[in-house]
């Protein structure tokens, strides 16, 4: 082979082994964000319990709404694993449950890091690398966490409300969350009110 043919098999190949690069990287970046929210969900689960064993049913609805929420982001997420031919396998993590003061502070805290650092990395990876299902599962969660992070807030500035029952509302295909029982749709993804779950 002369060195043009090699030039031109390198200029062929390489766009596709950096495409590759890019599926692995949003694949493994699926994987982690998966577990993430698996994770989440356990925590919010067990933080509700916590919640409920202090007296704060108004805390404790928030918690299981945001369960919820990370589950469908879990399983969005495990579908477009899927369309890129990984498989979404639970690593679970030690969690500590504290105080529902401390519980609410942390979860703040990572809320807010999931949509303002995390979620925007893996969706501009999942972005160059094109895959749809990806962007759309990466960003239904993104918005939702920054969803999430108002509601504990608004929430924590709230401790005279916290034995006072909390409704919301979680859309089942992307996972916002709010308080607001008039929604008529999905702001983000326009799923219908019907479609969603009241927690």
């Amino acid at each position: 082979m002369n060195r043009k043919h090699i030039f031109i098999a390198l200029a062929i190949a390489l766009p596709a082994l950096a495409a590759a690069a890019d599926v692995v990287n949003t694949k493994q970046n699926l994987l982690v964000a998966f577990n993430q929210e698996v994770n989440a969900r356990l925590r919010y689960r067990a933080f509700a319990d916590k919640a409920d064993a202090e007296g704060f049913p108004g805390v404790a609805g928030l918690f299981r709404a945001l369960a919820f929420s990370e589950g469908v982001h879990a399983d969005n997420h495990a579908r477009a694993l899927e369309t890129l031919g990984g498989r979404a396998v639970e690593s679970v993590l030690v969690y500590r449950v504290e105080t529902t003061r401390a519980n609410l502070k942390e979860s703040l805290r990572v809320e807010r890091s999931e949509s303002g650092t995390i979620y925007p990395a893996y969706l501009k990876q999942a972005a160059v690398d094109g895959n749809a299902q990806a962007v759309k599962s990466l960003e239904g969660a993104m918005a939702s966490e920054g969803g999430h992070a108002r509601l504990l807030s608004k929430v924590l500035r709230r401790a005279g409300e916290w034995k006072t029952k909390l409704v919301l509302l979680v859309c089942k295909a992307c996972g916002y969350t709010t308080d607001d029982l008039s929604v008529k749709q999905c702001p983000y993804c326009a799923h219908p009110r019907a479609e969603f779950a009241e927690l």
